[in-house]
Order: C-alpha cells, then structure tokens, then sequence
C-alpha cells in the first residue's frame, strides 16, 4: 500500500515539473451552519469543513456519500451498492446523533432517527457544511455529534446548461441535466438526474430518480425571497438475507425477492431582509416527508418462509423566525423562534405524532480582528418528553502574522428517543429519556509558504450519558426493548493537511485517530474506525486535462450484532476530465470525463455482511451550453 502510494506521489511529481498553469489562491469561505448569520470560517472556533460543489464536477461523484469520505473525523457506512442504505457518523457519535440538513431542513426519519444518504441526490449542490461537535444551541435534538447542511445552488448569471451521461460495470447508466441563470430580479437553477444499476448480485438493482430546483427573487431594501424544492425517489432490491442468530456472515445469503421502495420530498420558502443596518430578519416555512414501502415475498423453495410487507409514512413540518441585531462590527446579537411537528404512520402498527416549540439565543463578539467569541442557549419543549435546555460556547484567536488559528469549542447536547424507540408495538418504551452529551474540542491552524501549505490539528473529546440501548425485557417489551442504561466516551485526533506542490499541483492527507468506549460494555462503539487516512492528489498536466486519485485507508470496526470485528480495507479511486471542444457557437465545452471507483477491486464491506462493490468504471460526456 505505501509503495504503490509513494510510487504515484513521485511519478505525478516528476511529470508535472514542467507544466505550467495559473496559480489559485485559497480563501476563507462564508457559512452559514455554524452560527445564525453568514460569517467567516476564519472567525469560528468550532471544527469546520467545507465541500464545494465544484468537487462534485471534478470527482464525478454519482451519490452524495462519496463526497463525505475526505472529511476527518466522518465515517460513511453503506450496506452495499448503489441505492442501499447510506449513513454517516461523526467522532463516534452515531447516525442516530448526527443532524443531517437540506437548506436548513431536517431530513432526518422521526421514525428511524437517523437520515438514508441514499435519498439525496448530488444534484444543484453550492455547497456542503460540515461541523463537527455539537451543535443542539442552533438545531435542537440530534445534533449530538455535529450537523450537515447541503446547500443548493443558485442561479447566476446568463442562462447556462449542462448535460452529463455516464455508463460503465455492473449496468451502470447515469445521466444529469442541469439549468441555471438570471432575469431580471429573479434567479432560478433547476436539474434532474438519473442513476441505475443492476450491482453484483441477485436482486442488487437500482433505479434513482431525482428532481431539483431553487427559485429565488431580489426584492427592495436588502431583501430576498427563494422556494427551494427536491424530490428523490429509489426503487431497490434488497439481496441480503438478515440472520439469527448473530453474525451475519461475510459471505451474504441471497434474498432473491425482497424490495424497497423510498420517496423523499424537501421544500422551503424562505424570506430574508436587512432593511437597516442593525437588523436582519429571517423566516423560513418548510416541509419534509419521506415514504418508505417494503416488501418480502416467500423466497422460492422455502415453505416455512414467512412473507412480510410495511408501509412507513412520516412527515415534518417546521417555522423558525430568526432576528439578528448588530452593533458596529464588533457584535451580533441573535435572538430565534421556532415550531417542529412531526408525524409517524407505520401502517397496520402504530400512529404518532409530536410538536416541538424552541427559543434560542446567540451572542458573537469579534474584538480587533482577531479574537472572536460566540455563545448562546436553546430550550426546547417536546410534547412527548417535556423540555430541554442545551448551551454552547467557541472562540477563535487569529495570529495574521504567522498565519496561526487557534480555536476551540464545548457544549451539551441531547437526542430525542425516536418513534419506534417509544410506540413500536411489543418494542417500544414510552418513559425513555433523551440522550446527552458533553463534548469539546480544541484546536490549531496553520498556513506556511503564502498560505500554499495550510495545516490542521484538532483535539476532541465527547461524553454520551442516558444512552438509549437494546434490548431489555421491560413491561411494554417482553422480549426486549430500548432502555436508558448507557454511557459512553470517544476521544481523538484528527489532522488535516493540503498543500499547492505546484500551481498545476495539489496534493493532500488528512487522519483520524478515534478512541471509543462503550463504559456500560467495555467495549468499543460500533462500526468507528481506530484509524482512518484520507490521501488525494490533483494534477492539470496540461490546460485541457484534470486528473484526480484518492485513496481511503480504514482500520477494521467492532460490530455489536454478533460481537466480531469488520475487516479494515484500502480503496483507491482515480479519475479525470479532457475538454475535447472549447466553446464553439452555442457549445460552451465539451468534456470527456472518467471516474474509477475501487481501482484495485479490494474485497471489503462497510457493514459486516453487506459487501461493497468491485471495480466500478464509469465514463462518459459532459457538454456545457
């Protein structure tokens, strides 16, 4: 591994000493997730990175996990191929503790707790914002282990146009259609995409359809107006056999028949002005539902086989009101309302539904350019499990002369039980708590050489008390159920580096040491990886071709189902882009494009039992008008 690695440094090295090309220079992003108002990375002290949308364009991503897979101290598990169900944690914190947001919504299940990223598509991406560490003081229940939030872009400029086709292995076919532009006051950027493939084994199709768009309109006095609107639908076979007694096995047992069908709708309208220069108003009205149908015939031979079907339906309404008062530029005082319901309809099973009121409150404090301090509270009254109340606090401290960043940050944090946790039949607990959770975090960054080298280092240290866990025999659940019996500890380093070798020439290398502990157990957390190395490389040899390679290092993960260990695995994939055509009449370029996933077809799963694909090549076109 380190030989075939070194090896490709070297050789893109030596080969690259020659080109020439324009030199970039990096720039401190604007968020939006970290704090209630757009504010510089440079001037945060929470753990922060950011995803272009640019990325999805130059690795030719086909699903939005693979987007995730650099980033330190995240951990994406798929139970398989494409389509199968795709989850992330952070620092241990499990999918069930991390929020994941579309514009700002809540696309996590009330029902399962957790968000399937096989649901959002990669489409009309700006950018992706992922903090790490709580964040319950903004977003409420489940931020635990840190928040997500998935941008969609806007539409700039003239009318502009792409269109993308792609096929490769395993009947691979995907193909993206894309507009975007301005008239007059209004923006708009619409796209929809389709991806399909048949996987590796029986009953391992999928077909992924997806609609996506952003309607916005510039008004008078600083104001704004956009209607953000996604729709993902995944029709999918399920061709793992579930086993019992634990483990599943490495090799799966075919299921030939079972199928799953996934709807998932985001919409939002959201309103913002600044008609002065103390005040900013923001409002957004949003909705979220998402439909999940499953069925399992009787397998064909099996007469003691039991079929089995389900229907779960769950939708979430959410208002939030935010107002932002500023004194000169040196405070941002932020005080927010708002209102969550939730619906859960397991057909034939259970019916529920719960309402959330909240008020927050933010204060940012920036002194002389370079000390920055934020800090806030949230209370939240769940109908179900009564109130709430989370605080956090960060700061950051800029050394412009040495290009140094120091920076750290702490908070509480809690995770409501989900549905099924408190209303499945013969399963659920209705006096569960919710989780909590003490995390911190402490950090430095430093740019060497004119901000070329730029480096990362980061401490962090989460406590998770009252954790939900399963299954013990309680009054509501005989056979076993979820109880508030847990704690648990994770702790670790996470190092981040980038570096312009060469102005044709970027290379990088980022490591996660993460520490776990089950206290109640002894025993690790599942499926989080001692170790994990992120390293990549991209080269514009000459001025019509990009190349890329990545190459993801896991360390092996502890599986409770079964109490065994999943195999550690190196995955490399490598990639590109050749412009055929430069603009020509109405033709603004013509690209050859190519992604390699899996390049040495490295045998491995992410989920114990759920193997991931072989070798996937994909190549095809991408013309811009």
């Amino acid at each position: 591994m380190r030989q075939l690695i070194t090896t490709v440094m070297i050789a893109m090295l030596m080969a690259a000493a020659p080109a020439a090309a324009q030199e970039t220079k990096k720039v401190d992003p604007v968020v939006v997730t970290a704090t209630t108002v757009e504010t510089l990375a440079e001037q945060l002290g929470v753990a922060l990175s950011v995803i272009p949308g640019e990325d999805f364009k130059t690795y030719q991503y086909s699903t939005i996990d693979d987007a995730f897979r650099n980033i330190p101290g995240v951990t994406v598990t798929q139970q398989g191929s494409y389509g199968k169900l795709s989850t992330l944690s952070i620092r241990g914190a499990n999918a069930n503790q991390v929020l994941i947001l579309v514009d700002g919504v809540r696309v996590s299940s009330p029902t399962l707790g957790q968000t399937d990223l096989s649901d959002i598509s990669p489409d009309l991406i700006e950018r992706i914002e992922v903090i790490r560490g709580g964040q319950s003081t903004l977003y409420g229940a489940d931020a635990i282990g840190g928040v997500v939030n998935i941008i969609t872009k806007k539409g700039t400029g003239p009318f502009a146009a792409t269109l993308e086709n792609m096929g490769g292995n395993y009947d691979t076919l995907r193909n993206r259609l894309s507009i975007g532009g301005t008239y007059k006051i209004f923006n708009y950027s619409l796209s929809g995409s389709h991806l399909e493939s048949n996987g590796q084994f029986q009953n391992d199709n999928a077909n992924i359809n997806a609609v996506s768009g952003r309607i916005g309109v510039s008004l008078p006095f600083d104001s704004s107006l956009s209607f953000v609107y996604r729709y993902n639908k995944t029709d999918t076979g399920v061709p793992v056999k579930s086993v019992f007694p634990p483990p599943q096995p490495i090799v799966p047992i075919i299921n030939p028949n079972a199928k799953q069908q996934t709807e998932t709708t985001v919409m939002s309208l959201e309103g913002k002005t600044r008609p002065v220069e103390w005040w900013e108003s923001r409002a957004r009205i949003s909705r979220y539902t998402n439909n999940q149908g499953f069925q399992d015939p009787v397998d064909p031979g099996f007469d003691f086989d039991v079929p089995f079907r389900s229907q779960v339906d769950v939708v979430r309404r959410e208002a939030e009101w935010l107002n932002s008062f500023f004194i000169g530029k040196w405070s941002t005082t932020t005080l927010g309302f708002g209102y969550r319901h939730e619906e859960g309809d397991n057909k034939g099973v259970f019916r529920t539904a719960r309402s959330v009121p909240s008020v927050m409150f933010e204060q940012q404090l920036r002194f002389l350019d370079r000390l920055f301090i934020t800090g806030g509270f949230r209370i939240e009254d769940d109908s179900v499990f009564g109130q709430a109340t989370t605080g956090q606090g960060s700061v950051a401290f800029v050394i412009k002369e040495t290009g140094t960043r120091l920076r750290g940050s702490a908070g509480t944090g809690f995770r409501a039980p989900t549905f099924n946790d408190l209303f499945f039949p013969d399963f659920g607990n209705p006096t569960l708590q919710p989780e909590r959770s003490m995390s911190w975090d402490a950090g430095v960054d430093q740019k060497f050489w004119q901000g070329r080298i730029r480096l990362g280092l980061t401490y962090f240290h989460n406590d998770f008390t009252n954790l939900i866990t399963c299954c013990v025999a309680i009054p509501t659940a005989p056979f076993g159920g979820p109880v508030n019996v847990g704690a648990a500890r994770s702790a670790g380093v996470e190092f981040t580096s980038e570096a312009d070798i060469l102005p044709n020439l970027v290379g990088s290398i980022n490591y996660t040491y993460t520490e776990t502990k089950n206290l109640q157990t002894r025993r690790w957390l599942p499926r989080e990886p001692q170790h994990r190395w992120n390293i990549g490389l991209t080269w514009e040899p000459i001025r019509r071709l990009s190349l890329w390679t990545q190459v993801h290092v896991v360390t092996q993960q502890w599986e409770t189902f079964g109490e065994v260990y999943n195999s550690g695995y190196t995955r490399v994939d490598l990639g590109g882009t050749y412009r055929v055509l430069e603009k020509y009449n109405w033709v603004q370029g013509l690209d050859l494009i190519l992604r390699v996933q899996n390049l040495l077809n490295e045998g491995y799963a992410e989920v114990r039992g759920f193997p991931a694909l072989g070798t996937n090549v994909l190549v095809g076109l991408r013309v811009g008008f």
